[in-house]
């Protein structure tokens, strides 16, 4: 089948792309809301109608209970949806409840005959805990599985998805990972992490994710398996997993838990529905909790599934501004491992600087000393690291900002500096370059001083460093702000380009 991925924006390792498979596109990042073939909550009409262009479901169960029904119509035509589907191969059903006595052949197959867009091929997934014994054992099949499926039913017309196995053993992972892109696979999916994000394991799922991206070429998509809750959403994106399944919207719904920006809150102990979905607003928490389950199950099914959409967007929105890392620093600071989580995301450093920008419209915020890590700083210190000389045996250190437009006046034979509060000295030739003069510093952020500043000019080598004018400014270090400067948005629209 004809299949395709292309990167359109980036930041960090997040993208928004371009996904076509069988004639069909999606733009990524996506999240499939996952259905029940038989007995779906909410209707899959409902699910096209919110915008959901792609659905996942379960070839075992289809393969259990509609069978021939599925054979003989398609998977299309038999769930009335012209979207794409990706279906599971059941190996989630063998982590949960044991080996199903399938094998690969039927598995690739059934959804070959059904008309899969994409088709996991059947593997065994790793779970959480497991001994590094038995991680490996489900490397080994789901390896052999997906290679002989490919081998075997590459010519049909249904894109095949290798999932990757190896749980928290980063080296099986990767290991896996790189056998699946030898193998000829265009579209790979991360497996296991729904028990890791079940025990808020938050650290652990930024190194799964981070020992996977590691393996395969930038331009290969990544899934991830089961990730559908709001907080980890723009976590996971910046990673940069490109597509996510999830029944989360469904199953909290089911025991009466309601998604938020801010998390799930449990909807017999609200008050106000916080929230202006269509079904937020039309109704009440009282009414809610006064109707039959299955009543109340869909319609906070359908709520779950607005907040998912919604934070979709807002990741998609702070890619398109290049202001992701905000964003996830944001979310992490709605629970602690979140917020552990997030501090293993700046460790893995220079990975992230290959999808930012060298160039924003927007000005940076650092607003805590894990933001100092940010790539824009480190690739700009690195850039200017290699490219700074000396011509001069006297340095000039300027306190201070100039206006847009203005020049220069030098009146010294000497190289001139300005004093960034992260990087550090810096060619005044360089004041109105993108990051220099566009930082917003927090009064928490230890930040380079004058002192300091000095030191670093005189390890350069030069003979003198002088300040001109005297004492900067108090505030000079911890703020380059001026009116081209920082700003929570950009100064016009047309002024937006990539």
């Amino acid at each position: 089948m004809d299949f395709s991925f292309e990167v359109k924006e980036s930041d960090l390792l997040g993208r928004v792309g371009t996904l076509k498979v069988g004639g069909r596109t999606l733009e990524t990042p996506y999240m499939f809301p996952v259905i029940h073939p038989v007995n779906q909550q909410v209707p899959v009409s409902e699910l096209k109608a919110m915008g959901f262009g792609g659905l996942m479901t379960n070839s075992y169960i289809i393969h259990s209970r509609r069978k021939q029904e599925a054979l003989e119509k398609g998977i299309h035509s038999m769930l009335d949806y012209d979207g794409v589907f990706i279906t599971d191969s059941g190996g989630y059903q063998v982590l949960v409840y044991g080996d199903l006595e399938i094998g690969y052949k039927e598995v690739a197959s059934f959804q070959a005959g059904i008309g899969s867009d994409l088709a996991v091929t059947l593997d065994r997934p790793t779970g959480y805990p497991q001994t590094r014994k038995v991680a490996m054992e489900t490397v080994v099949y789901s390896l052999e599985n997906a290679k002989a499926t490919l081998s075997e039913y590459g010519d049909e017309k249904t894109c095949w998805v290798g999932p990757i196995q190896g749980g928290l053993y980063g080296d099986l992972v990767r290991k896996s990972a790189k056998a699946l892109v030898g193998a000829g696979f265009q579209f790979l999916a991360l497996g296991s992490p729904v028990q890791v994000m079940e025990n808020y394991m938050f650290s652990e799922l930024v190194k799964m994710i981070g020992s996977a991206k590691g393996a395969i070429p930038y331009s290969m998509p990544l899934h991830l398996f089961g990730a559908g809750h709001p907080l980890t959403m723009a976590l996971v994106v910046a990673l940069g997993c490109d597509t996510f399944d999830s029944a989360s919207y469904v199953i909290f719904a089911r025991t009466g838990r309601y998604m938020s920006g801010s998390g799930v809150l449990t909807l017999k102990s609200m008050k106000y529905l916080p929230c202006s979905c269509p079904i937020c607003s039309r109704t009440s928490v009282k009414e809610l909790l006064e109707l039959e389950h299955d009543e109340r199950t869909k319609r906070l099914s359908i709520h779950n599934l607005f907040i998912l959409h919604e934070e979709l967007e807002a990741c998609k929105e702070a890619i398109s501004e290049g202001r992701l890392w905000d964003l996830v620093e944001e979310r992490s600071m709605a629970h602690p491992r979140l917020r552990e989580a997030f501090l293993e995301l700046v460790r893995l450093g220079p990975e992230l600087s290959f999808g930012t920008p060298t160039m924003k419209d927007r000005g940076l915020f650092v607003r805590s000393a894990g933001d100092m890590a940010r790539p824009e700083i480190t690739t700009a210190a690195a850039r200017l690291s290699e490219a700074a000389t000396k011509s001069k045996g006297t340095a000039v250190l300027l306190p201070g900002t100039m206006e847009r437009g203005s020049r220069l006046n030098k009146k010294e034979r000497a190289d001139y500096y300005r004093l960034h509060p992260i990087i550090g000295p810096y060619p005044a030739e360089l004041e109105f370059q993108y990051p220099f003069s566009q930082t917003e510093i927090g009064s928490m952020v230890p930040t380079v001083g004058l002192e300091e500043g000095k030191r670093r000019l005189k390890a350069m080598g030069y003979d003198r460093v002088l300040v001109e004018g005297g004492t900067p400014s108090k505030d000079m270090p911890r703020s380059r702000r001026n009116r081209w400067g920082a700003s929570p948005s950009p100064r016009s629209s047309s002024s937006h380009s990539r």
